[in-house]
């Protein structure tokens, strides 16, 4: 049974393609870094839902991917772990780890072998990673005007 719902989640995965998120404009306001690195933050939050485009990224493909049927809308999980507070953990290798390899024995599909996950795996990070820390809300996100 773990694998026929494994099966059906990674094609429900497939089959949801890429075009779930578009842009929208925003209204202006100063946007704020998540002080992990003054340099280099790991992403870019303002008004809570209007976030840098890398993290827009991620979570358009936590969305393409439909993890919300086993993560939860706003990923407080459902038959899958509440990824608010395990991406208060769970290191980046860690998480790229899970996404690629996935836990089989819990039902986590693996995702190494889908492209839109290999190429926006660390947006996606700093899109939970957000969340987890509270900074960026659930729901729909926006781009930070002018960025």
């Amino acid at each position: 049974m773990r694998l026929k719902r494994a099966a059906i989640v990674i094609l429900a995965a497939v089959c949801a393609g890429a075009g779930l998120a578009r842009d929208v404009n925003a209204a202006d306001a100063a946007p704020k870094g998540n002080g992990h690195n003054a340099k280099t933050p790991l992403y870019t939050v303002m008004d809570g839902n209007k976030v840098d485009a890398k993290t827009l990224e991620g979570w358009r493909t936590w969305r393409a991917m439909a993890c919300e049927r086993c993560h939860g809308a706003s990923q407080e999980g459902l038959v899958g772990p509440a990824l608010v507070n395990s991406l208060k953990v769970l290191t980046k290798d860690q998480f790229h780890t899970t996404i690629t390899n996935g836990r089989p024995e819990k039902g986590m599909p693996p995702f190494g072998g889908v492209k839109t996950v290999t190429d926006n795996w660390e947006n996606l990070y700093a899109y939970l990673k957000g969340r987890s820390e509270g900074n960026i809300m659930p729901g729909h996100l926006y781009p930070i005007p002018g960025k």
